[in-house]
C-alpha cells in the first residue's frame, strides 16, 4: 500500500450534495439539485478560474448564480440563499451523512504512516466529525485553503500538502471526487491518483486521467492494497 494516503471529504467521504440539495430545495422555483449543480459550477468553473481572489465572496457568487440560472437577481431571495447555504455548510459537519463505506474504508486505513484529509475548507471541523462519529482519531494532518492555498488546477495546492508531510511523490496517492480539483490538481503535481466516481460520470476525451477510478471506496480499498 502507499504510505501516504490524501483523501478528499465532500463527495468522498460526506455526502454533501444531498446536506445541499435538501437546503435549497424550493428557491427561485427550483429543484435543490439543480441550485447546487449550479452553484458548483459557478464556484468552480468560473470563480475559481477567472476570480480567485473572489473565492470567499458569497455575495459575488450569488450575482453569478442568478446569472447562470436565468434569473433576475432579488436581494430578499440572495439573502435566503446564502442562509440556507450556511446551514448547509454547518451540517456537512454537525450533522454529517457519511456514505456507508467511508467509515469501514478510514478504519481500514487508519494505521498508514500519513493519513491526511484535504478538503476544500473547514478541514478542523470535519476532521472532528469523523472523529465523533466514528469514535477515534483518523487523520496526521486536516488540509483546507487555509493551511495550502486553493484547489484547482494549479499544483500549488498538493505541492503545499506533499512538503508539509515531507513525502516523497512516489509515496503518496490522492484519492477524491472532483476530476478538476481533485485528480487534474493532483496529476499536475505529479501525484498517483483515484478517481471516486460515485456518480457514474463519463470520462470525456479532454478529460484528467485518473491512475483507477472507482465506483466506491471498497473499490479503492482493493486497488490500494493491491499497489
Amino acid at each position: 500500500m502507499k504510505k501516504v494516503l490524501f483523501i478528499d471529504y465532500d463527495g468522498t467521504l460526506h455526502d454533501s450534495d444531498a446536506k445541499y440539495a435538501a437546503k435549497l430545495n424550493g428557491i427561485l422555483g427550483l429543484d435543490g439539485m439543480q441550485i447546487w449543480k449550479a452553484y458548483l459550477h459557478v464556484h468552480r468553473g468560473i470563480v475559481h478560474v477567472r476570480y480567485p481572489e473572489k473565492h470567499d465572496d458569497f455575495f459575488f457568487h450569488q450575482r453569478l448564480l442568478f446569472d447562470y440560472l436565468k434569473k433576475p437577481y432579488d436581494d430578499k431571495i440572495a439573502r435566503t440563499l446564502a442562509g440556507r447555504f450556511r446551514q448547509a455548510q454547518q451540517e456537512t459537519w454537525k450533522n454529517p451523512a457519511f456514505f456507508p463505506d467511508a467509515l469501514p474504508f478510514l478504519n481500514k486505513v487508519k494505521d498508514k504512516p500519513i493519513l491526511c484529509l484535504t478538503t476544500g475548507d473547514y478541514a478542523p471541523e470535519k476532521a472532528k466529525a469523523l472523529e465523533r462519529v466514528g469514535g477515534m482519531s483518523y487523520f496526521s494532518y486536516a488540509f483546507d485553503k487555509d493551511h495550502l492555498g486553493l484547489k484547482s488546477h494549479s499544483s500549488s495546492y498538493y505541492n503545499n500538502a506533499v512538503m508539509s508531510t515531507k513525502s516523497p511523490l512516489g509515496d503518496v496517492l490522492v484519492i477524491g471526487d472532483s476530476l478538476e480539483h481533485d485528480i487534474a490538481a493532483a496529476k499536475s503535481a505529479g501525484l498517483a491518483t483515484v478517481w471516486v466516481n460515485r456518480r457514474d460520470i463519463t470520462l470525456m476525451e479532454n478529460s484528467p486521467r485518473p491512475d483507477f477510478q472507482a465506483k466506491d471506496l471498497w473499490q479503492v480499498l482493493a486497488y490500494i492494497e493491491n499497489l
